[in-house]
């Protein structure tokens, strides 16, 4: 029962890990004062953000890491968990879907967005009586429901039906254990309410500061929404036509001006923050502390993770043969994203280690040199390395899905050349030539051949799927892929010898334990909802967890 209150203690009263209020002058301040100033509700709003971007910390109650890697990348073909056997051996049970409850790094994942969820109740609660101007109002409620929106959908794509909270948690509800598992298919009403009225009150990217929700950002996440449910619980009826329509739009520019950045090689380059193909991204910066005695942090841990032990990092998140095999030889994306032993990043060679069992480290991770984890002490540095969630690539693919679906094959063609026609005039990564650190070398490729783009039919929807594989490699899209597609199961299957019955024993399907009621169009695996969730809030645990 402590685990459970010192976590609502956080999700009550959010102060115990904000500065924004022991900045406050000594004397006591109501919530109602604190949001009479715009700079104190700004300083609020920038709290709901924080704990998008925590990975591990002491005020969490766990050593687990909470990348949002660990399900999308390394649970799926395109990546293994690396480092030795032992560190973080976790992950392995969660890839194969022999994990307990007890789970450190679900446990992680769980509390950082619940209290991201928290926060953003919090402060729509002390803006429904603010005195401020309304149009400002608006605009920072509209933010944290964004944040709200994107708390909620990883938290029902992981665990699925989860407690859905738009208001704060009273302590009369924690006594009473009053909460129960939320239908997926409301949690997603919630989430599309969310994202439009944030479409409906943010301005467009550029508008204000770098790094805040802006309307195109909701517009993506709702269009990414949407397509998800098509592929597994569709009880709200969405259509291919509404993601067309949505897409078709943003390419149009009505929720702001997007661009594809012309090479490849520099979307994840650390010059390649923030940039005109860039829809949203987790901001950081540089945070030379102790995290693991600190509490949440700006800095990032996420490169430090996945970096090789001969680059300062832990060595974990490593590409398979079998993603680097996906791509055609002349596709300057596949060095850009699994780099093979014997290249180059920044001028440092990729070398054998104990750490890495697949020959290929993951290049959207690697940094240069002088920004990679100082060590020392005990210590890790949190890096300034932004994480990107959402670039103006994937709007074209898709569109691309989309067209497809609603039988505009040619438009579904378009969109799969602009994204090939970028990839060939894409360079290597910075540093590729070991006697140029700083340079792009040219690859010297002949471009992509677009006349093996199929015409229709499976053929064409199949070669989309390929192209997002190949554009998004460990970009954390590869799960949410399989599974909305209906692919994850065999997958698995062909690749590690998973068995079927085993995913699916963990897995929302039609006719199956509690989807009673709902259109569940292919199975939805699910990861086990905390032990101590599970317990003290009275909740139910997912299928084949108990």
């Amino acid at each position: 029962m402590k685990a459970l209150y010192s976590f609502l203690i956080l999700l009550l009263l959010i102060t115990s890990c904000d500065d924004y209020l022991v900045e406050e002058p000594t004397t006591e301040i109501t919530e109602s004062d604190f949001f009479t100033s715009e700079e104190n509700a700004i300083r609020a709003v920038n709290a709901v953000y924080d704990p998008l971007g925590w990975g591990e910390s002491s005020i969490l109650g766990s050593g687990g890491h909470s990348y949002e890697f660990i399900i999308g990348d390394i649970c799926t073909d395109d990546s293994e968990k690396g480092s030795t056997n032992g560190d973080q051996a976790g992950i392995t049970f969660l890839k194969n879907f022999t994990s307990g409850a007890g789970s450190s790094n679900l446990s992680v994942l769980w509390s950082k967005h619940y209290i991201a969820i928290a926060r953003a109740n919090f402060v729509i609660k002390n803006l429904e009586n603010s005195p401020l101007d309304e149009a400002v109002v608006r605009e920072l409620e509209a933010e944290v429901k964004f944040v709200r929106a994107y708390s909620y959908f990883l938290l029902v794509r992981i665990f699925g039906p989860v407690p859905l909270f738009d208001r704060p948690v009273t302590p009369e509800q924690i006594n009473a254990k009053d909460f129960t598992n939320t239908p997926i298919n409301e949690i997603y009403l919630q989430i599309e309410d969310d994202l439009n009225f944030a479409i409906e009150n943010l301005p467009v990217k550029g508008v204000r500061e770098i790094g805040r929700a802006n309307k195109g950002a909701a517009a993506a996440y709702l269009a990414r929404a949407i397509m998800y449910q098509l592929g597994t619980d569709n009880t709200n009826q969405h259509t291919w036509q509404e993601v067309l329509e949505l897409t078709d739009d943003f390419i149009d520019g009505q929720y702001g001006s997007y661009s594809l950045v012309s090479n490849y090689a520099e979307l994840f380059d650390p010059m390649g923050e923030n940039n005109e193909e860039s829809i949203f991204e987790i901001q950081a910066i540089d945070n030379d502390i102790d995290p693991f005695n600190e509490g949440p942090y700006v800095g990032s841990q996420w490169s430090i993770f996945q970096h090789p032990q001969f680059m300062g990092g832990w060595g974990f998140n490593t590409p398979t043969e079998d993603l680097a095999n996906s791509f055609e030889s002349n596709d300057p994306r596949r060095h850009n994203t699994a780099l093979a032993i014997g290249e180059h990043a920044y001028g440092v060679e990729m070398i054998e280690s104990i750490r890495n069992q697949t020959g290929y480290y993951p290049k959207k991770a690697l940094l240069p040199p002088d920004i990679w984890g100082s060590g020392g002490d005990g210590k890790r540095k949190g890096s300034e390395y932004n994480v990107r969630k959402f670039r103006y690539a994937d709007i074209l693919l898709m569109n691309a899905e989309a067209a497809y679906y609603t039988g505009n094959t040619s438009q579904s063609i378009l969109r799969l050349t602009e994204i090939r026609n970028r990839a060939s005039q894409s360079t290597f990564p910075r540093g590729f030539d070991v006697n140029d650190p700083e340079g792009f070398t040219l690859t010297g490729f002949s471009p992509l051949d677009n006349s093996i783009i199929p015409s229709s039919g499976q053929e064409l929807l199949d070669f989309i799927y390929l192209e997002r594989r190949r554009e998004f490699g460990m970009e954390q899209l590869r799960f949410w892929d399989l599974v909305r597609t209906g692919r994850y199961v065999a997958t698995m299957e062909m690749k590690y010898g998973t068995s079927s019955s085993v995913i699916l024993d963990h897995s929302f399907v039609s006719g199956g334990e509690r989807t009673a009621g709902l259109t569940i169009v292919n199975p939805i695996p699910v990861f086990p909802i905390p032990a101590f969730e599970v317990a003290d809030w009275g909740i139910l645990q997912n299928p084949g967890y108990n």
